[in-house]
């Protein structure tokens, strides 16, 4: 008996994680990423994030999307910060402005191709804009 609760929770489990997932990707679609050169301006006081991650070694790379939201797992705003080049670290690096100061922010970032083809959300990374 109690085996079969315990499938019942991982059945339970798998469908609502699969169907986070699912949601989160299908919500991609319709945030609309704003160019690198455009800044909103409704952020209070100006604080900042910097994000680092591993660049993509797959061919005909174009770039890499910033998502980023006030909620785990839900971006609501976007950055296409385009192919930038490598820091000294060897990582590629890209810094969240303007955000709200002192506000915890939600982070994934995709690789895009030439052919607009992406890549799946990286790891979600979070921090408070400083």
């Amino acid at each position: 008996m109690r085996t079969k609760w315990i499938f019942l929770f991982l059945l339970v489990f798998f469908i609502f994680s699969a169907t986070a997932c699912r949601t989160t990707e299908n919500r991609r679609a319709e945030i609309t990423c704003r160019p690198i050169s455009a800044s909103p301006s409704s952020a209070v006081e100006g604080g900042a994030i910097t994000v680092a991650w591993d660049p993509n070694k797959e061919p005909g790379l174009a770039g890499y999307r910033v998502y980023y939201g006030t909620i785990a797992g839900s971006y609501n705003s976007c950055v296409d910060v385009g192919n930038p080049p490598k820091s000294s670290s060897g990582l590629i690096e890209y810094t969240l402005t303007p955000l709200d100061k002192g506000k915890k922010y939600y982070i994934a970032v995709i690789a895009y191709d030439k052919n607009k083809d992406t890549s799946g959300f990286s790891s979600e990374v979070s921090d408070v804009a400083k």
